[in-house]
């Protein structure tokens, strides 16, 4: 694996971090919104970088998605 590689791959795992924690979160009934914040963050800085992964992505729009039915229910 090349240092390009490894870069990429050192995202995507703080990135499942950063989003099983905020399942955790969900999952207590509480919202993840500085969850989807970071999450957002690293997935705009691997874009600005050149990166494009598609887990990443993923953890972001389920943290979002869940978030969103937070805020439907006035929880904001």
């Amino acid at each position: 694996m090349n240092a390009e590689q490894n870069k990429e791959q050192a995202f995507e795992v703080v990135a499942k971090i950063i989003h099983d924690r905020g399942v955790e979160l969900i999952v207590g009934g509480n919202p993840a919104f500085e969850t989807e914040f970071v999450l957002f963050h690293i997935e705009a800085t691997m874009h600005q970088w050149g990166y494009k992964n598609p887990k990443v992505a993923a953890y972001c729009d389920a943290i979002k998605a869940e978030n969103d039915n937070f805020r439907a229910m006035g929880i904001c």
